[in-house]
């Protein structure tokens, strides 16, 4: 990847100050090249009068002369995007301290409406997630934006003037027993100010440092054996228990826990419960991480408009691009690979009938077929085991964890034995009946490998039928010489037959010039 321009950004939030610089090539594929955050709590420093006290002021000032630091000696940063959120709104001064900020470090910030803020949450969502009606929450510091958005179009959006810091000073600073039920039956009341909040049935998206603890911890305490955060479901009742938990605890034991970063131990209370009291409110089964927020709504914004489009069409497309990118993939190769397996597929589809949509049959065929040359970037010789662990290892926009799971094992396949070694370690994401598609998937798509094992086009089509001896019957029509497709495809169809118990004959036919 060859970088162009860098894109940096400066999230100036009430609980911490982060700096992010993205690295951008000719055709807009992009990766995050620096990442730093200072933990300033702002929202502390807002005095009686709600003016930035001294004190935060030079916080802030000693943060962003350091991140200019860093920006001045990064060679071609084209744009550095500087945004405040809710303390900045709160603060009467802010005017004088944005001036401040500007004459002694250059960086010119603009202040966030709490509707912007939300719309950034709600884009960051739509365009990184494979969820396409749902309600967002970013629950910051000193507040908290939500957003309904259907068929991944905004429908309402809020925000609430409170969050994890301000909520934490309100609540828990006095040390009231009933702190929680006070807590509570405030945070209801805001809410159910909002009728489109409530009894939607739709799954909640959280956004942000708490949201990203909460998916942490219960990953830890599941054993939860995918990596990566993004798009990490928790079902209703388990958030509930882990809510209940995190307030059983003393301060101590949050900060010893693993999952929690010790800056959160205390705000991690207000900030679950009123997450968790949204999830309950809404009647959702399932609370969901998205690890893109803020930060990335501002870059996509960007980004988009630079391409002359309003938003991702379709978010896994746009990962597959990425990653055929990232890992050199030929898509002429697998395009035409892709093909072949769907000649061989339509010819036993009535031997999956049972086994799933054909639907979502095809649909893990066809991205499967899209990576099944990934781990080729690390290594020839292991390709199928590298494929497997970069699939399960790397966060993929626009695919839940089982399907990139299933995309996993189906592009890695090599043998049943190998199959069956890779699903261990996931069986409490697989149902029993999973691996037998995924089994017949994989056979399928290795020996529409082997019929382009050269590279080089020779088979043009495969005739793929079931005899009246239930005998599974492939023809295949190829043009120059076909030598090593022939010979790869009688070694391997033994991985087709076992996953449907059944013989394959295949031949190879000349087709005249």
């Amino acid at each position: 990847m060859e970088i162009v321009q860098k894109h940096a950004m400066i999230d100036i939030g009430s609980n911490s100050i982060r700096l992010v610089i993205i690295g951008i090539d000719r055709d807009y594929f992009f990766k995050e090249l620096i990442n730093f955050k200072a933990v300033a709590r702002l929202s502390n420093y807002i005095d009686e009068n709600d003016n930035l006290s001294r004190e935060g002021t030079a916080v802030l000032l000693s943060v962003l002369k350091r991140f200019q630091f860093i920006i001045e000696r990064e060679k071609d940063v084209c744009v550095v995007d500087a945004f405040a959120t809710a303390a900045m709104r709160k603060a009467k001064n802010r005017d004088t301290v944005l001036k401040r900020v500007l004459n002694e470090t250059g960086v010119e910030v603009r202040l966030l409406s709490g509707l912007k803020e939300a719309y950034y949450g709600y884009f960051a969502v739509i365009n990184s997630t494979y969820v396409d009606d749902g309600i967002s929450i970013d629950i910051g510091g000193g507040s908290t934006e939500v957003t309904m958005f259907k068929g991944r179009r905004l429908v309402h959006s809020h925000s609430f003037p409170f969050g994890a810091v301000t909520l934490y000073q309100t609540f828990y600073k006095n040390g009231d027993p009933n702190k929680m039920e006070r807590l509570e039956a405030y945070v209801k009341k805001k809410f159910s100010s909002l009728d489109w909040l409530c009894g939607n049935e739709l799954p909640i998206i959280g956004i942000g440092g708490t949201a990203r603890n909460l998916a942490r911890i219960d990953q830890i305490q599941e054993h939860y054996p995918m990596v990566g955060l993004h798009q990490y479901t928790i079902p209703r009742e388990r958030l509930n228990n882990l809510t209940k938990k995190l307030a059983s605890m003393t301060i101590e034991e949050r900060e010893s826990m693993d999952g929690l970063s010790k800056d959160r131990s205390d705000i991690i209370l207000p900030a679950s419960a009123v997450i968790n009291l949204l999830v309950k409110m809404n009647h959702g089964e399932t609370f969901m991480l998205s690890g893109e927020g803020l930060r990335e709504g501002a870059f996509y914004e960007w980004m988009l408009r630079q391409r002359d489009e309003t938003r991702i069409p379709y978010v896994l497309n746009e990962s597959m691009r990425q990653m055929r990118h990232n890992f050199n993939l030929d898509s002429h190769h697998t395009a035409y690979v892709k093909k072949l397996a769907f000649q061989v597929l339509d010819g036993i589809l009535e031997l999956l009938k049972g086994k799933g949509s054909e639907k979502r049959i095809a649909w893990v065929l066809s991205h499967s077929a899209d990576l099944a040359y990934l781990g080729e970037f690390v290594n020839n010789e292991s390709s199928s085991a590298q494929t497997f662990y970069l699939l399960t290892n790397i966060n993929i926009n626009g695919i839940s964890h089982h399907d990139r799971l299933a995309v996993a094992l189906v592009a890695s396949f090599k043998n049943r034995a190998n199959l069956i070694d890779f699903a261990k370690p996931f069986q409490q994401l697989l149902a029993k009946d999973e691996m037998k598609v995924y089994e017949i998937l994989g056979a399928v798509l290795r020996l529409a490998h082997d019929f382009d094992r050269t590279k080089l086009h020779v088979v043009d089509r495969l005739a793929v039928k079931m005899t009246k001896k239930k005998q599974l019957q492939i023809i295949a029509y190829y043009h120059d010489d076909a030598y090593f497709e022939e010979q790869a495809a009688q070694r391997h169809k033994k991985h087709l037959e076992r996953a449907l118990k059944t013989t394959v004959a295949i031949q190879f036919k000349r087709v005249a010039e």
